[in-house]
């Protein structure tokens, strides 16, 4: 595991700026990962779709200084070429697929991280990479990536609770599950999927297995960061995601919410009150909103106390 003590020195409480389009300047951010999130926030500002193979690398570049990010996608890029060489001969689309199912968990030994499912390192791809493990989404991911270079059409799919990948073949379409060694699921696996995750068979619509659009799969990995890094009371790492959370959707009240309460925690009440008041501006009606309205009180009225 990775030394808090050293993060908390690196991530320290600061001083933290706002310029005119209300996105956060902190200059205390380490350079790498200032250049890591310039980065990111420069592909998301980009037309057409995410490349969702750097956004995830990217996401793991902050938390791993020096990491490579080229000698990570040559990885990927060698895994693919071996891949299609075994699909290259196969001529029925089932053969295809359970040749790539083979090659990735049999072969290679990529599976579902059971036994220490929050482990943080099963969503940093770097990670899953160099360990085999990983959750639902990121297998999903490297699942993905491995197809398309072995010429098979491959896009998420987002069930409530768990994700999976539609592969698209020759005309065929199956759903596969990387997780649990992916092999091919049907509607009703699907249903039980989501019930076993989740406890509520009534999440399991239609529109469950509409595909994930690269943004999204984004999103469900810093949002799962995010829920592991507050479970942990690791709240400098917690505020990181959100931050980056905010470079996907700016407007998002929940996670603007969520970042001044965070500031708040981390000693960082000027900054934290601006959060709390754009929130409540945006959301006035929210469910919290009392509560967020109390917290942003007892705020000032510290601040006040402290002056």
């Amino acid at each position: 595991m990775r030394n808090d003590d050293a993060l908390s020195t690196r991530f320290a409480p600061r001083s933290r700026f706002r310029s005119k389009d209300g996105e956060t300047f902190d200059p205390a951010l380490p350079p790498h990962a200032r250049a890591t999130r310039a980065r990111l926030a420069q592909l998301l500002g980009q037309p057409g779709p995410l490349p969702l193979l750097e956004a995830m690398l990217l996401v793991a570049a902050e938390e791993h200084e020096g990491l490579d990010m080229l000698a990570q996608i040559s990885r990927v890029e060698t895994i693919g070429a071996e891949a299609s060489r075994r699909v290259s001969g196969l001529a029925n689309p089932f053969a295809r697929l359970e040749a790539l199912r083979t090659f990735l968990h049999d072969d290679l030994g990529f599976k579902g991280n059971v036994e220490h499912y929050d482990d943080p390192r099963n969503s940093y791809f770097d990670d899953v990479l160099e360990r085999k493990l990983g959750i639902p989404l990121t297998l999903s991911i490297l699942t993905i990536e491995v197809a398309r270079r072995a010429r098979i059409y491959a896009e998420g799919v987002g069930l409530p609770g768990h994700f999976i990948v539609r592969m698209i073949d020759q005309g065929r379409s199956l759903l596969v599950d990387p997780f649990h060694g992916g092999h091919v699921v049907t509607l009703e696996d699907c249903r039980e999927l989501v019930v076993r995750t989740t406890g509520r068979a009534s999440l399991f619509k239609k529109e469950s297995l509409d595909v994930a659009p690269p943004r999204a799969m984004l999103t469900r990995l810093l949002l799962n960061l995010k829920r592991i890094h507050l479970a942990a009371g690791e709240y400098n790492r917690a505020l990181s995601i959100v931050e980056r959370l905010l470079l996907i959707a700016p407007g998002d009240a929940k996670e603007i919410r969520d970042r001044g309460l965070l500031l708040a925690h981390l000693g960082q009440p000027g900054a934290a009150v601006a959060d709390l008041e754009c929130y409540l501006s945006m959301a006035p009606q929210a469910p919290d909103a009392e509560s967020v309205r109390g917290r942003l009180a007892w705020i000032v009225k510290k601040m006040g106390a402290d002056a």
